[in-house]
């Protein structure tokens, strides 16, 4: 990983201009393909497909562990052509009204969308079919497709009226999803792969793929040997070599043992020179004190051996057994509840280690944010980023926070924890300007991909808020700047009715001048009609408009205003849309009217036909105020 190099003293912001990411929707249709190659389809899939294509909507059930989430991602992909937005919506309750809501409710044109109810209660799921109706109005107005993964395993609660629109799959052959993952993976021989045992328990599918990991790199760490030995050190990796941890940690007991064994997981792969040190300051950081010589310790080679460590021929500190590393993390997390502190204390430590490789920072961080991810600790990984990012933070802290929060949010069970977290700094007035900085980035780069709408959302807040930068704003613009249902809808926030004494909307109309670029609204492709074509769109720049004459001086508009009166003069299809919109706009205000005829004036002179050009806006204007056309 590389970064620029910071020489002098305070912050060194790390923003990334959006221009340089990915699309949000094709880099998610990437993941989708991920997972498309390796899905097997389960009993039940086929009848869940044809409800699809003939309802736009199915509601998907199956026991947990069968894969719903992953089928319902399926059947999105599977009747797409590629050019689609894929992204999920969310079902939750309002604190503030008690109600539950679609949050963001938001459908574009063609969209493919999921919902997963996995985890609503039976209130949740009551008021949920209450707005199915609705729900499916809106899916229909849109050609979009809905599937909605039930929270029971099968349909039984699902209201007669909607029974049609339910189907229900079983598990798929777990051994074939299996030879998909590790043929994928290039394993050899995977297609005859024997059946492990560790199949014969019916695992949850997910841990199908986390087993086949495993299988793979037993298999690159000695491919002399055959399945039924890889099988074996995948299977003790994956159920997590629980009992020998605990066996070894009490064993061990002295402190620089002990701290050694948990940096030795903790950075694992890493040089033992960097080990040592952080083993060192692991101690220092809980107020170990060793009172034995030098001379009367342990060497290093010995202290290793003592934990069941080894060093590689580069001198990088590795456990002989596979997954060994993870269960040492976890154990002393779960088990050692008063060291929590203590470890969050030595994380912050070792990110500010100038001479800790990138790789290896970045390994201890994702490790730390890894036990973090369990609904009693996940406040302790949010109050860690904070930390990272107060004060002069420096790169690397900006960095691991980002890192951190990228795992957290990617985590199918916690990342919506985390993207309210992220709303909540988004809104806060008084962010620090790294802290700011990480959550742009993960708008950007995370929410974006599955949940666009929600990282449109908080990046508005953001460039609500900033004052030194315009980071936000520029990350927002660029987000939405290629799409345009994500142009719809941040238009709809800019011009939503005020709540008086809100100061953060006070830069609402330079956003909006900055949004309504008039190209982009009369632009079109083969799959949906220009912006300025559909009536509310109208109605919502006219508002944008009004507020911008009313609430900014002349010099900062009259640039975007002669721009539209530009492109209307060369756009005939258009041309009565914008300069309706204009019209509307000044209210009848004849400084505001003046000024319009004044620039209309102005670019006339590269029309074909300016005074057929002319006449038009000045007869619009005309109307407006109530004159006679001749």
């Amino acid at each position: 990983m590389t970064g620029p190099i910071h020489t002098g003293s305070g912050n060194l912001n790390y923003f990334e201009a959006a221009t340089q990411s990915q699309d949000p929707r094709y880099a998610f249709i990437e993941e989708l393909d991920w997972l498309w190659r390796r899905f097997v389809h389960p009993p039940g899939y086929g009848k869940a497909n044809d409800l699809l294509e003939m309802h736009r909507t199915v509601l998907l059930s199956g026991e947990s562990g069968s894969g719903r989430v992953a089928t319902a991602k399926a059947l999105l992909r599977g009747l797409s052509t590629g050019e689609e937005r894929f992204h999920e919506l969310v079902w939750q309750r309002d604190e503030n009204t008690g109600r539950y809501r679609l949050e963001p409710a938001a459908v574009g044109d063609d969209d493919r969308v999921w919902l997963d109810l996995t985890q609503v209660d039976d209130r949740g799921w009551r008021a949920f079919q209450d707005e199915l109706s609705s729900v499916r109005r809106m899916i229909a107005e849109c050609s979009a497709l809905l599937v909605v993964v039930l929270p029971g395993k099968d349909g039984h609660a699902v209201w007669p009226e909607f029974a049609r629109l339910h189907a229900g799959i079983r598990r798929p052959n777990a051994h074939e999803v299996l030879r998909r993952h590790l043929r994928l993976a290039k394993v050899p021989d995977a297609v005859s792969s024997p059946l492990p045992e560790f199949l014969r328990k019916n695992p949850p599918l997910r841990d199908v793929a986390r087993f086949a990991g495993f299988v793979r790199l037993a298999s690159l760490k000695d491919p002399r040997r055959d399945y039924e030995a890889w099988y074996k050190v995948a299977e003790s990796a994956q159920t997590g070599h629980d009992v020998a941890v605990a066996e070894e940690v009490a064993k061990l007991r002295s402190g620089p043992q002990r701290a050694l064994l948990l940096a030795s997981a903790m950075l694992h792969g890493a040089h033992v020179d960097h080990v040592y040190d952080a083993a060192m300051r692991l101690l220092s950081t809980v107020s170990y004190a060793d009172e034995s010589h030098l001379l009367e310790r342990s060497d290093l080679l010995e202290s290793l051996k003592s934990i069941g460590a080894e060093l590689d021929d580069q001198g990088h500190v590795r456990f002989e057994e596979l997954g060994y590393d993870a269960a040492v993390r976890a154990h002393f997390w779960h088990h050692m509840p008063e060291l929590r502190g203590g470890i969050r204390q030595w994380v912050g430590k070792m990110i500010d280690r100038i001479d800790l490789p990138d790789k290896d920072r970045d390994f201890l961080v994702e490790q730390f944010a890894d036990q973090c991810l369990h609904p009693r600790y996940r406040q302790v990984l949010v109050d860690a980023v904070a930390e990272w990012t107060s004060g002069a933070s420096a790169y690397r802290r900006q960095v691991a926070a980002d890192r951190a929060l990228q795992q957290a949010l990617k985590n199918e069970q916690h990342g919506g924890f985390f993207r309210k977290q992220i709303y909540t700094w988004a809104t806060d007035d008084h962010l620090s300007d790294a802290l700011s900085e990480v959550v742009i980035m993960m708008c950007v780069k995370v929410i974006a991909l599955s949940h666009p709408d929600q990282a449109i959302v908080r990046l508005h807040h953001r460039a609500r808020r900033e004052s030194r930068t315009t980071n936000a704003r520029t990350a927002l613009l660029e987000l939405v700047s290629g799409d345009p249902w994500f142009r719809r809808l941040l238009l709809t926030r800019l011009t939503q009715p005020l709540e008086a004494s809100r100061r953060e909307y006070e830069r609402d109309p330079d956003l909006f001048l900055e949004l309504a670029n008039p190209e982009a609204f009369t632009t079109s492709d083969d799959r949906t009609r220009p912006l300025v074509a559909e009536a509310e769109v109208r109605d919502m720049l006219t508002d944008g408009w009004r507020r911008v004459f009313l609430e900014r001086d002349e010099p900062a508009w009259q640039g975007q205003l002669r721009q539209w009166l530009l492109v209307a003069c060369h756009d005939d299809r258009h041309r009565n849309f914008l300069i309706d919109v204009l019209v509307s706009a000044g209210d009848q205000r004849r400084t505001i009217l003046g000024r319009l005829y004044s620039e209309a004036r102005a670019v006339s002179r590269s029309a074909e036909s300016p005074v057929a050009f002319l006449d038009g806006v000045l007869r619009k204007i005309s109307i407006s105020q109530g004159l006679r056309i001749p």
